[in-house]
């Protein structure tokens, strides 16, 4: 995770060299998201709690295809951290999960490299910031690591969680000058493990994120 880090940071100012305040210029290049993932699609009597969140850094470049610079392409790079709290748990002596008391804390935390593809839309200029844009698009996701910390008064556990190494999902970033939001609406499930629960599949679930990016050059 760290070398990933450490890579996309050298990558992203080896790329901002190249970008000058002409008519040659790119916009939204370097970004920072903070969020909070949404449980989709799953069994009755699941719920989050606690405060789940998200983090992203990432870098797109961005390729401008009108004589004005308002259309362009960005194709990126960037990984993100992700942290869930929830009364599912995984047993890994069944392997099965099971819906656990309120006074057990349980966490999924998950790194992955994210890879976002989007269409993008502004009414900025050379020498304008403060601009309206738009990104629309499809972002991967590439499972780096998963685990399940669970918690409480006597015990303390870590346990693997097979989530699917690589999941699609559509993203939709929206706002003016510092304030965007940012949606990503699940297309693949969360775990490549399909198993019965209360007469829906543990493999139905999905999670969104929902937030904020901030876009520093």
């Amino acid at each position: 995770m760290r070398n990933a880090i450490f890579g996309l940071l050298f990558f992203s100012f080896w790329a901002s060299a190249q970008t000058t305040n002409d008519s040659k210029y790119r916009e939204d290049q370097l970004y920072a998201t903070i969020g909070y993932p949404l449980l989709l699609d799953a069994p009755e009597g699941v719920t989050q709690n606690k405060l789940s969140h998200t983090f992203s850094l990432g870098f797109i470049r961005d390729m401008p295809f009108t004589a004005n610079r308002n259309l362009a392409l960005g194709v990126g790079l960037g990984v993100a951290y992700n942290v869930i709290y929830t009364n599912y748990q995984y047993d890994s002596i069944e392997n099965s999960f099971l819906i656990v008391p309120n006074d057990i804390v349980n966490q999924w935390n998950s790194s992955e490299i994210e890879i976002p593809i989007e269409f993008r839309w502004r009414d900025s200029s050379p020498t304008n910031y403060h601009f309206w844009r738009v990104h629309a698009g499809i972002v991967g996701y590439y499972t780096l690591n998963a685990t399940q910390h669970s918690r409480n008064g006597l015990s303390d556990s870590k346990t693997a969680l097979s989530l699917d190494k690589f999941r699609l999902a559509f993203r939709l970033n929206v706002g003016n000058n510092t304030w965007n939001l940012t949606y990503s609406f699940p297309i693949d499930t969360l775990f490549e493990t399909i198993e019965p629960f209360q007469n829906k599949p543990f493999g139905t679930i999905k999670y969104a994120k929902l937030g904020l990016i901030f876009y520093i050059f």
